[in-house]
């Protein structure tokens, strides 16, 4: 069950006149400044010396001190503060302690920030901090520094939801923390934006994804992300502002710092981040941020004193869009995308292949723009009510929850992995899997308005333009070996490759006519037609080592070719084998069949 961060049943004080503020009723009681001369009143709060000559400073507008928070162990003590902005709008904020030392000055900017008139006087300033720090209340609260789950219950910035074991639960941030958007109605969000996913695979994935947050730590899941890959215009933003409308969340960009991309992160624990434009990010930042949001913890950090500052932790899901993928931003400052990466960050082309860019079905609408401009709209207008239904449900019977995921993942891969998989593509299979799950138990309890199997259909769909982007079902790193070599063929194959006589199947026949190419300037190895007049490629093992596979294994590249029949070995274990060249007799060389071009185009 939902519980707003604030269902305490009145103030503590309540500033209804030029008098002090007293208890609304006799269970209540009051704040007790550790310090005389403070009164709170419907004016605000007043420091009245003990002085008759001297006149009451107003120190702030009116607020109401709730509640003393602490977390598990007694520590990280705040207090629970709540004041209404100029235009009457209620706004709430656990503030740690700590901020308190100094000069509070972090205290005041946040109040300032939130509405509530200060006193601008440096003697109103230390009164302000004096007040906070001595007032007491009876009232207690367990106070938590992030968003998700603790213990059974799942904390928002906004509300608390499932069993709290009796105790008052509440979000204690350094800064007030942006409650997650409620606008519309949720059989708005349904009719106007969820049901538009219906035999649309990208849109649906990023709305199922949009729930898989919550249930991350509740199947031993790590973090992870989609990315949408594609040109301009290919409706990639539209799937975040869909999916981010399932719990009115904000979409961030690629373009961050590293202390604000923390913020970020640590922001969306057990949840949802959603990151437009990867293309706006320099690569070395790209590489490391995707790196920590998969790894899920920020930098250590050292204090003044030179003490460790804690270090950020999260667990969640992520968004993200980019004209090209990971290992292409990479690339543009000269590195290679590690295999690990390719299975945190998970590439799916935008393009759904039906003409309509994102979609393959447009609904009625008479374009995929049009389509696109509708989705934007509904999606503002209908926020967050999603979310706080999921939230509810899932939180009434947890093992039950747990015991459905864990079937609903097993049935998908047992339908979708392709036998014989990679331990990585078994990964990313596992994550579209639970993604799957989320879908379709969103949509049983009738969140999402999609028929049976919609969910998982569509993570099926994504997750083979996933293989197909990749290349296959091998590990990472040997496609990426196959790849580069099949690179350096594609751009030196007549240039490099002196043309010579001779067939695979007889290295020792006489030599034959052959016509050339021209002068081969830094040769790397031959060339020569097999016997189907395609040109297979024999290359010499110090341009095998330093050159076609610079930067990787060599070896291991060598032995990946010969097992996928790519490489001619010498039936011995090596991968090399001894060929006979025209003009140059036996040499041992890595003998590349004609295959090791074919699926080498683009989608």
């Amino acid at each position: 069950m939902r519980r707003d961060i604030s269902p305490l049943a009145g103030p503590e004080t309540s500033p209804v006149s030029d008098q002090p503020a007293t208890p609304k009723s006799k269970k209540a009681k009051p704040v007790r400044p550790g310090t005389t001369g403070f009164r709170m009143t419907q004016g605000g709060l007043y420091w009245v010396p003990d002085h008759p000559d001297q006149s009451p400073t107003r120190i702030s507008g009116p607020f109401e001190v709730l509640a003393e928070t602490r977390d598990d162990r007694n520590e990280s003590w705040g207090t629970l503060i709540a004041w209404h902005d100029h235009d009457g709008h209620r706004h709430e904020w656990a503030m740690p302690r700590d901020l308190l030392a100094g000069d509070g000055a972090d205290v005041r900017r946040h109040l300032l920030d939130g509405g509530l008139e200060l006193c601008t006087s440096p003697f109103g300033a230390r009164k302000l901090i004096e007040y906070l720090i001595t007032a007491r209340t009876d009232r207690r609260a367990r106070c938590v520094d992030t968003t998700g789950w603790h213990g059974t219950a799942y904390v928002t910035p906004g509300a608390v939801y499932g069993d709290t074991a009796g105790e008052q639960v509440i979000l204690q941030h350094a800064a007030p923390m942006a409650e997650h958007d409620r606008i519309g109605t949720l059989e708005g969000w349904k009719t106007e934006v969820a049901r538009y996913a219906v035999g649309n695979s990208r849109l649906a994935l990023a709305l199922s994804a949009a729930f898989v947050g919550p249930l991350l730590r509740l199947v031993g899941e790590e973090s992870f992300g989609f990315h949408f890959a594609g040109g301009s215009s290919a409706g990639k933003t539209t799937a975040l502002r869909a999916a981010s409308s399932a719990f009115g969340l904000p979409i961030a960009t690629w373009r961050t710092t590293d202390n604000s991309a923390e913020g970020l992160a640590a922001a969306a624990n057990h949840g949802l981040l959603l990151l437009d434009e990867l293309s706006q990010v320099d690569g070395r930042v790209a590489e490391a941020m995707a790196y920590m949001l998969g790894n899920g913890q920020g930098k250590g950090r050292m204090r003044k004193d030179g003490s460790n500052k804690p270090v950020a932790m999260w667990r969640l899901v992520f968004l993200s869009t980019g004209e090209i993928g990971l290992a292409e931003k990479i690339a543009e400052v000269g590195k290679k995308a590690k295999a690990g990466q390719s299975v945190r960050m998970i590439e799916i082309p935008a393009d759904a292949g039906a003409g309509w860019k994102l979609f393959e079905t447009l609904h009625g609408f008479g374009g995929g723009d049009a389509l696109s401009r509708h989705l934007r709209t509904a999606s503002e207008q209908h926020r967050g009510h999603a979310g706080q239904v999921f939230l509810d449900t899932i939180t009434a019977d947890l093992p039950a929850l747990v015991d459905g995921l864990t079937r609903a993942r097993a049935e998908w891969l047992a339908r979708h992995l392709p036998p014989g998989a990679d331990g990585q593509v078994s990964r990313v299979a596992a994550r579209f899997a639970l993604t799957a799950a989320a879908g379709e138990l969103a949509a049983a309890i009738d969140i999402l308005p999609w028929p049976d199997d919609e969910a998982s259909d569509a993570a099926a769909i994504c997750f083979r333009a996933w293989l197909k982007r990749r290349g296959g079902i091998g590990a990472a790193e040997s496609e990426a070996g196959l790849e580069q070599v099949r690179a350096f063929i594609e751009a030196h194959g007549a240039a490099r490759f002196e043309a010579v006589a001779g067939t695979a199947q007889d290295d020792d026949m006489p030599p034959l006519p052959v016509s050339r190419d021209g002068r081969t300037v830094n040769r790397a190895g031959f060339r020569r037609l097999d016997e189907s007049g395609r040109w297979e490629y024999l290359v010499l093992p110090e341009a095998w080592s330093k050159e076609v596979c610079k930067g990787q294994d060599a070896r291991t590249i060598a032995r990946d070719l010969v097992a996928r029949g790519l490489l001619v070995g010498d039936g011995s274990g090596k991968s090399s084998r001894a060929v006979n060249i025209p003009g140059h007799g036996k040499i041992r060389l890595y003998h590349l069949t004609a295959a090791v071009l074919d699926d080498g185009g683009a989608e």
